[in-house]
């Protein structure tokens, strides 16, 4: 059995993107399985694997995930996935480029995430000397896109 591409998926995430840019979390929250091994995975540190934890966020209007260019769906049986490569809007109304993927299960009553990982799209050559930077206390100075002297 192969796997096929899955609108309803693809509609369940983007529905969970607008939920959550429009600040409305409990809504978002429906969107989410509340089975005890769902798991969100952001950057570094941000591990959260408990429901009450995960349902406690909150966001302000207009600060949230914004589609990317080619956002793509799949599922077999009752579970399927999703990948993106969507734009984080700040509520300031700066940006980040992201890289998402997801896990979600067929549940009563439609589907629902047990899984995602959201993380900056950093080049692994760029992350690897900020991780060095971070593990030696070495500052960097973001603001003018430069390391600190």
């Amino acid at each position: 059995m192969s796997m096929t591409p899955s609108p309803e998926i693809k509609a369940t995430m983007l529905e969970f993107y607008r939920r959550v840019l429009a600040g409305e979390a409990e809504a978002a929250n429906d969107l989410i399985s509340r089975h005890p091994e769902t798991v969100f995975i952001g950057s570094a540190g941000e591990w959260v694997d408990d429901q009450e934890t995960l349902r406690s966020g909150t966001l302000p209007a207009g600060e949230g995930l914004l589609v990317g260019p080619a956002p793509v769906a799949f599922e077999r049986g009752g579970i399927g996935w999703f990948a993106d490569q969507p734009t984080w809007l700040f509520a300031d109304g700066s940006k980040a480029e992201m890289r998402m993927s997801a896990v979600l299960v067929r549940d009563d009553p439609g589907w629902r995430i047990v899984h995602t990982h959201l993380s900056v799209a950093v080049p692994d050559d760029q992350c690897v000397m900020l991780q060095r930077r971070w593990k030696h206390g070495i500052p960097t100075d973001f603001a003018a896109g430069q390391p600190a002297s």
